[in-house]
């Protein structure tokens, strides 16, 4: 049976980011509750939902590259490349795309073993001393579903604001009491954004209620990570009051910090650092290997930044310059420094982007001086000696999505920055003329993969226009 957006019983103990993951699977002949039954295999489940995460496909390498490469941040290399991702830097990805398929797949996997760890944990008697350690866990089951559909919705289906009240198809909610004992088979059809998005808040807030602020490395969610991302979500949603809340109590309560100009080039190095809010983490012996994100930029040498991205970043003035240096006539990307041991740690949520997110909808909401000193406390650790910002209205909107670019550049952001705001802009190839993409554009978003379109018959009529 093909392992598509039929939803099985799937609960993962322990695993690797290598494409051979060791995972431990329990087929539909296995009874979840034998599989979680208290505290410790509760713990269990959910961290092996983590490791999810760092699938190749996911943060290990698609989720990130995608954005990128799609946008005007990105090319592949023309000339001496492994063949990874040509498609996406021509604008011809096709449904039988492989990598789509295995994101698709992985997300749906982690959407499905969440959803099973919730309904588990609820039948599940703690003792009193527990309880604490209970909730948190279970808060991090719903905000690591929140995670996956927000990622899900981001690929595959436009922007929240595509339709005036979002009702335009998004990506398939599945039966989540339906998961789990038994191998229940599901094939739901696509549900509209509008619900896609309630779903995802819904998970956040209950995620809110139950998370405390444990430091645990910021390896895993917390309190304020889970604010951060509903942050992000309400930033998609325009709803800019929320959005300019949280990121304001994220940016005030959490305990981290924003580095310091001296700190910030070798923070991308380090497994932590005082801004991070949440991180997934690679090691020297559980990694993606060669099919890691710095491999791909700096071993294999497959993708470069754009001529057009780094000249927005001026003279070297600006620190992040210093993370794409002139190779000949390419700029390397080295926000993934960690080629030789790939155990690059990816920052999922940073305090830089709280800022970004505050300034964006302050600006939104009129309140200028506060969005130009959320904007000017990004700018002016990047480069101290920029003038503080002026600009009011569309003019201040517009330099800080340009702010964005350049301060969550490589991170996954560009293409849903530009696709949001209905931008027009051009796909840069390395050998040939820019690809004009006009606003909206179908391409954007990535199609079905055909072997759901082919199992699934609920979803058989809902391919992305286009494909």
């Amino acid at each position: 049976m093909k392992n598509k957006i039929i939803y099985i019983l799937f609960i993962a103990f322990a695993l690797s980011s290598c494409d051979d993951t060791l995972e431990q699977q329990f087929s539909n002949s296995v009874e979840v509750s034998d599989a979680i039954i208290d505290l410790n295999s509760l713990n269990l489940a959910v961290n092996g939902s983590y490791s999810l995460f760092t699938d190749i496909d996911i943060y290990n390498r698609t989720m990130l590259l995608i954005p990128e490469v799609l946008s005007d941040n990105a090319f592949i290399d023309a000339f001496d490349n492994t063949g990874r991702y040509l498609d996406f830097d021509l604008y011809t990805v096709n449904a039988n795309n492989g990598n789509i398929d295995r994101t698709w797949n992985d997300l749906t996997r982690i959407i499905a073993s969440t959803s099973i760890i919730i309904e588990k944990a609820k039948l599940i008697s703690f003792l009193e001393s527990e309880q604490e350690d209970a909730e948190q866990y279970q808060g991090e089951a719903y905000a690591l579903r929140a995670l996956a559909f927000h990622n899900m919705q981001l690929l595959f289906a436009q922007p929240y604001n595509f339709s005036a009240d979002a009702s335009h198809l998004g990506v398939p909610i599945p039966d989540f009491e339906e998961l789990g004992d038994g191998g229940t088979i599901q094939t739901p059809a696509r549900s509209t954004t509008a619900q896609v998005y309630q779903q995802i808040e819904d998970d956040l807030l209950v995620a809110i209620d139950l998370l405390n602020n444990n430091e645990t490395g910021k390896k895993r969610m917390n309190l304020y990570a889970a604010k951060g991302l509903l942050a992000r979500v309400y930033l998609h949603m325009e709803n800019w009051t929320e959005a300019r809340n949280l990121a304001t109590d994220v940016i005030e309560n959490s305990g981290s910090e924003l580095l310091e100009n001296n700190e910030y080039l070798a923070s991308w190095g380090l497994e932590s650092n005082k801004e991070t809010l949440l991180v997934l983490v690679n090691t020297a012996v559980d990694n993606s290997g060669s099919n890691s994100i710095s491999h791909f930029y700096l071993n294999y040498e497959d993708a470069f930044a754009t001529d057009d991205f780094v000249s927005i970043l001026g003279d070297t003035t600006d620190i992040r310059k210093n993370l794409y240096p002139r190779d000949g006539d390419v700029n390397l990307v080295e926000k993934f420094p960690r080629s030789t041991v790939r155990d690059d740690k990816i920052q999922i949520l940073r305090l830089s982007e709280m800022y970004l997110i505050k300034a964006e909808a302050h600006a939104q909401l009129t309140e200028d001086i506060q969005a130009q000193e959320a904007l000017d406390a990004i700018r002016q650790r990047a480069e101290p000696t920029a003038a503080p910002s002026t600009e009011t209205g569309q003019v201040l909107i517009d330099k800080i999505i340009l702010e964005r670019r350049k301060e969550l550049a490589f991170e996954g952001f560009r293409l849903f920055d530009l696709t949001r705001y209905g931008r027009t802009f051009n796909k840069f190839l390395q050998d040939g003329d820019p690809i004009p993409i006009s606003a909206p554009e179908n391409r954007t978003i990535m199609p079905i993969p055909i072997d759901e379109i082919n199992v699934n018959p609920n979803i058989a009529d809902q391919q992305n226009p286009g494909y």
